[in-house]
This record gives structure tokens, sequence and C-alpha cells, in this order.
């Protein structure tokens, strides 16, 4: 896991870059005095990571979303509170956009104010996904992604799943995906992320990092 002050997680609609994103949070604050969890998706209220704030607050994770998170009105209103925690040297900021290079934007707007050479920005990507399924699909979002940041990925996160009916073919399927798009983007792959229910299950050389996760998404829906 890359040690930085600030994450930051974007991906295709419906890849679980939330549930990601938020494995990531809990996992990171176990070792950081001050970690505050930012969910800046303004895209989609409905599986907005912000409905987990309850399970942030128990890990001792302080969040932050925009300001009609969680209400019927969909309004992108980008909260002040962001720039204050960019500014912090003391707090671990992981921020979760919302999907394409519609959530991206949100980066951009603050991109005059991420430290470059303290920050990590992730490629969360699933070879499930209708609008995924190809290297080209996933490069084609990769690059509006940069121009709506305005920042270049470090990394690439594999969550390649088909939630409960996930195999360990699907698993492993994933993990050659993601080392094609690598090869095609040149960008590392930092981990693949697993349910843990499903890693207990495989024995494969994953070759590269694996990140195992809990299932918290479904707890809070």
């Amino acid at each position: 896991m890359q040690k930085k002050r600030i994450y930051i997680f974007t991906g295709h609609y419906g890849t679980g870059k939330s549930e990601v994103s938020l494995n990531f949070a809990i996992n990171r604050s176990k070792t950081a005095q001050k970690t505050v969890f930012a969910d800046l998706d303004i895209i989609n209220p409905y599986f907005r990571s912000s409905a987990a704030v309850d399970i942030l607050k128990k890990n001792g994770i302080i969040p932050v979303s925009t300001k009609y998170a969680n209400t019927n009105v969909d309004i992108p209103a980008l909260t002040g509170e962001i720039t204050q925690y960019l500014k912090d040297s003391g707090t671990i900021l992981i921020i979760d956009t919302g999907g394409d290079d519609a959530g991206a934007k949100v980066i951009g707007r603050y991109r005059n104010e991420i430290p470059v050479s303290d920050s990590v920005m992730y490629y969360v990507i699933n070879c499930f996904r209708p609008e995924t399924r190809t290297v080209d699909d996933v490069m084609k979002i990769l690059d509006e992604i940069r121009i709506s940041s305005r920042m270049d990925v470090d990394y690439i996160i594999n969550n390649s799943h088909l939630m409960d009916k996930t195999t360990e073919h699907d698993i492993i399927a994933g993990c050659e995906f993601a080392r094609a798009v690598s090869k095609e983007s040149g960008i590392p792959i930092a981990f693949h992320s697993v349910m843990k229910e499903n890693l207990e299950k495989i024995k494969y050389d994953f070759k590269e990092p694996v990140f195992p996760m809990d299932r918290y998404m479904n707890a809070v829906f």
C-alpha cells in the first residue's frame, strides 16, 4: 500500500469503487492518527459511500460529503472542508469521486490545492461491467478521467467481480484483464481487491499485492 497522505479513487460507474475506498480508509485508519473520508460523488445519489457514515465513525474516521448527500436533492455543492484537510499535513485524506469524467471534474476543481508529491490517484476497474469489458473501453474512460481531473492516474486497482456470484474463474480472469490494461497503459497495478470470503476459497498466485475486503456497503443499504 502506497504511503501517501491523500488517496483519490476514480473509475467507471459500478466498478465497486466506493466499497474499495471505504475498505481502504478503514485499513489506513488503523495506523493513522487522523483519517478523513471525503465522499465527493455528486453523480450517483443512490450508491454514495456517505451512506456508510456510521461505519466510518465507528472506525474513528471523520466523514465529509457534499452538502446534499443522502437527500432527494442532487446539486453539486462542494464543501470547503476539503480545502481544510488538503492543507492539513496531519490528516490522511481518502477521496471517493463520482464515476467517469463527470465525477473526476470534482478533482479538477481542487487540482491546484492537491500536492502531487503527497497524493496518489487510483483507477478502479471491473472487467464485468458492460462498458468496461475491453481494454479499449477502459483506456477510453481512463483518458477522459485524466482530462477532467487534470491529474495523472498513478495506479490501477483491479476490483473485477460479479458480487455474490463471483467464482475463482472470474477472479483469475479479472487479474489477467488488469495486467492487460496495465501493459497497454503503462500504469502499474496497486493491488487486486478480493472479498475475504472469496479469497479463502481460491488458490492462485496473484503475483501483485492482494487487498482482502470486508463487505460494508450492503450493511447500510
